[in-house]
Order: C-alpha cells, then sequence, then structure tokens
C-alpha cells in the first residue's frame, strides 16, 4: 500500500494538489484517489508509482518506504 500521508506531504512541498498530480501523469483524478487510497482494491502500477514519483521529484531513497513498505513489512518474519 501507499504511504498516504507521506504522498500528501511531498505534494505539498511540491506546491501542487493532487489533482494537479493526477493531470501530470495522464490519470483521472478520482482513479489517482482510488489507487493512492487503495480503494475497491486498485493499486497503482510500478508505472504510476515511477511516474509520481518523477513529478515529485522524490528521493530514490524514500521510495520504498512511500511505495511499498507496508507490503515488505507484512513478509518480514520475527525472530
Amino acid at each position: 500500500m501507499v504511504d498516504i500521508k507521506e504522498i500528501k506531504a511531498q505534494l505539498k512541498r511540491a506546491g501542487m494538489t493532487q489533482t494537479e498530480l493526477a493531470r501530470s501523469v495522464e490519470m483521472d483524478p478520482s482513479t489517482l484517489n482510488r489507487k493512492i487510497n487503495n480503494s475497491e482494491g486498485e493499486t497503482l502500477t510500478v508505472k504510476e508509482a515511477t511516474q509520481i514519483a518523477e513529478t515529485l521529484k522524490i528521493p530514490r531513497d524514500m521510495l520504498t518506504n512511500i511505495f511499498f513498505a507496508s507490503r515488505l513489512a507484512e513478509t518480514q518474519v520475527t525472530a
């Protein structure tokens, strides 16, 4: 899942709205909203996540935490 709070922080840092981001990655704003919020089982593709990261100029070292962190945490086994 996507870290919604971090995406919103990155939007604010970039001075963009979610609607502006959607348009810049050629996606309907309601579709982007559903994918960011993982509603109705919709998720971002790797290509879409890459486009968002490039548009918002998100540093590479933050990408995993923003787009994939919760999935990785679910697969990690504690000793």
